[in-house]
């Protein structure tokens, strides 16, 4: 009876695939940021002395801006790894508020900025190169999240992609934030908050589709 009972069971289990448990949320969020940090680190060493890091406390938008992106950064990381575990849904609605919070505020900010008196405008080609620049620098942290979102099980694997593609947008958008010059508050907004938008907008649905395809 008992041999029975185990080829049975040895017939069940034979065409399962094997399970990769999954890493905890706390260590691959640290993963993440300690890859946007090395990225940071060759940015900014690159530089000598970065202009924006320099000036990241004398200028009122820049430092609000700035504040914005790290809290749109963390809050949309967390966000994307708890739409890869199930039954975290209200984590990740949650952090994805306080993200799209960090950039509403900075993005109010700098529109305040731009109807003061004396904004600076933005020398011709500096918005679109940052814009660029951004999202390159996004590249590395994006794949990173992704990875984990692959090997997660994200219910909604859009929903995932947009999100995780905001969180290394604005990953991107603080690396390049503190290695720019320019304070102006135009240009803070389209060539360093619009990162993570851009990004998600143009990466969405072809990382969905991947980690679809991936995940089989």
């Amino acid at each position: 009876m008992s041999s029975g009972s185990d080829r049975l069971i040895d017939g069940l289990v034979d065409d399962l695939a094997p399970v990769t448990p999954m890493i905890r949320m706390r260590q691959a969020f640290a993963v993440v940021l300690a890859v946007w940090a090395a990225v940071l680190g060759v940015v900014l060493w690159s530089q000598g002395h970065p202009p924006g890091a320099m000036a990241l406390f004398s200028n009122g938008v820049y430092f609000a801006s700035f504040v914005g992106l790290m809290v749109a950064a963390l809050a949309a990381t967390l966000s994307a790894l708890a739409a890869a575990r199930p039954g975290r849904d209200g984590l990740e609605r949650i952090a994805l508020g306080v993200s799209a919070a960090g950039l509403l505020v900075a993005s109010g900010v700098c529109l305040v900025g731009l109807m003061g008196a004396g904004a600076p405008a933005s020398p011709p080609g500096l918005d679109a190169m940052c814009l660029q620049k951004g999202a390159f620098l996004s590249l590395l942290p994006a794949g990173v999240v992704l990875s984990f979102l692959v090997r997660g099980w994200a219910g909604h694997p859009v929903r995932a992609a947009l999100i995780g593609l905001v969180a290394a947008g604005a990953l991107g958008g603080v690396t390049v934030h503190l290695g720019c010059d320019f304070l102006g508050p135009g240009h803070l907004l389209r060539g360093h908050l619009a990162v993570p938008l851009v990004l998600a907008i143009l990466g969405t649905y072809p990382a969905g589709a991947l980690i679809r395809r991936l995940r089989g």
